[in-house]
């Protein structure tokens, strides 16, 4: 068994504490982005050290139909026919997308898997993460502000991950 090993200082007393860590499942949330892309690269670092699977989601929020009486109902129903279908397609691209990333995973030798989700991202995130035994969160925030003013700006969804998430979350500027 492999163990990914963190070392804390702690005073000049007691040197360094290490703390073995058990990681067999990783989940990267990624948005399409490069720095999604960024998570990824660290979640493949960490699972080659200790064999973990990486799970590489994606949540595709509804789109909002037309408001409620605004158009006579065979336009409303052809509106929400349409938006359905534009729904599926990009459902569809990003499943794609991912896949690609998982295939990467496993050219190195990794075992992945890509998941694409509906719903709000923060939710779907702390869901999948209690649902599928997940060891370890890496994911990205999106704003770019350094220090710690950037961390008391971290964007709302990788801020609701770490404030109630109760696995450890590693996320990257």
């Amino acid at each position: 068994m492999s163990y990914l090993l963190i070392y804390l200082k702690k005073t000049s007393k007691s040197g360094l504490k290490i703390f073995p860590v058990h990681i067999k499942n990783i989940l990267v949330p990624h948005a399409g982005t490069l720095l999604g892309d960024k998570a990824l690269s660290y979640a493949v670092k960490i699972a080659k050290l200790s064999g973990a699977t990486i799970n590489i989601l994606h949540s595709v929020e509804p789109l909002p139909g037309p408001p409620p009486m605004v158009f006579a109902k065979k336009q409303d129903s052809q509106m929400r026919k349409e938006i359905e279908q534009t729904e599926e397609a990009l459902v569809q691209d990003i499943r794609e997308e991912l896949q690609k990333r998982a295939d990467y995973c496993k050219s190195r030798g990794i075992n992945a898997n890509s998941i694409v989700v509906k719903g709000r991202p923060e939710d779907e995130i702390l869901k999948y993460s209690k649902n599928h035994h997940i060891d370890l969160i890496i994911m990205a925030k999106r704003r770019k502000i350094l220090g710690i003013r950037g961390m008391l700006k971290l964007g709302s969804v990788s801020r609701k991950v770490l404030e109630t998430s109760d696995k450890p979350v590693l996320i990257l500027e």
